[in-house]
């Protein structure tokens, strides 16, 4: 494939993830202004981390992606080029959530807050 062709497949594959994000985001997020909302909110009631509930979500969609490279004839509940988009998504909001994580583990560190909760990711420690 040649460069151009290649910037202009990529360009569309981005172009499609955001219009995905921007449309499941509220549903999502609840309409909280906190887009990470969906993994606190889950990783609260079930005893886990933000970052343990987005490693499930996210393998849904690789384990998805790997299925299809093995047997790309298998019917889809979603079509294959939205679980790139979705993988893509969950790319930068593990990102954001690493980040934020360690945004608070740093300001426990200097003694900015005392615990890491609530409003401060909802990180447990």
């Amino acid at each position: 494939m040649k460069a151009n062709i290649y910037k202009q497949i990529s360009k569309q594959l981005d172009e499609a993830a955001k219009k995905i994000m921007k449309a499941k985001q509220p549903e999502y997020t609840n309409e909280s202004e906190d887009v990470l909302h969906n993994f606190k909110s889950s990783a609260q009631m079930l005893g886990l981390q933000p970052m343990e509930v987005w490693a499930v979500f996210f393998h849904k969609h690789v384990q998805s992606i790997m299925s299809h490279a093995h047997n790309p004839k298998m019917d889809e509940a979603e079509p294959i080029r939205s679980r790139y988009c979705d993988a893509i998504n969950y790319l930068h909001l593990g990102y954001a959530l690493m980040t934020e994580r360690e945004e608070a583990i740093n300001k426990v560190a200097t003694g900015q807050i005392d615990i890491i909760s609530g409003t401060e990711g909802g990180y447990i420690r």
